[in-house]
């Protein structure tokens, strides 16, 4: 029997929150953050969209390098709501069902209906779990990540580095 309740909401999370109970699994796993390695079979779209959230979500502070395969998911379901979608735009909502006559004898939902709303909604949880929501977003506090000052191109005209 599987356990019962909500899914606990990780204390990276919780802490990210402000909540006092982020520091009640001190045993909890901290992976190093970072972007994971784009596993091969991630193509096309889901690429695409690999190499967009990828460095958004780095940039945020909430990847880390053990959340390869919940990206790769994220991505392969963005890929294929996008193409349920484009089978929508290309053949309607709707195609109709014919008598033995030929004449309509009613009009069927088409499969892609499902397949879009489905996968639309998977999306929308993984979405929330990243932080990649606003609503999400509103729950979380990050720290920001320290990164090197880098020079602008006035910055280096000025200094001679550019013409």
């Amino acid at each position: 029997m599987g356990q019962r309740g909500p899914t606990p909401t990780p204390s990276a999370v919780l802490r990210l929150r402000g909540s006092w109970r982020g520091d009640a699994n001190p045993d909890e796993p901290t992976p190093e953050r970072g972007v994971p390695e784009c596993p091969a079979y991630i193509e096309g779209v889901a690429r695409s969209c690999w190499e967009q959230v990828a460095p958004m979500l780095d940039e945020m502070g909430v990847l880390t390098k053990a959340d390869g395969v919940a990206l790769a998911l994220l991505c392969t379901t963005f890929a294929r709501w996008r193409l349920a979608e484009e089978l929508l735009d290309e053949h309607g909502q709707v195609h109709p069902i014919l008598d033995n006559n030929g004449d309509v004898k009613y009009l069927q939902q088409t499969p892609y209906v499902s397949i879009a709303r489905n996968n639309a909604h998977a999306l929308k949880g993984m979405l929330e779990q990243f932080g990649l929501t606003p609503s999400a977003r509103s729950r979380i506090r990050v720290e920001p990540v320290k990164r090197a000052p880098t020079e602008d191109a006035r910055t280096k005209y000025l200094t001679g580095g550019g013409a």
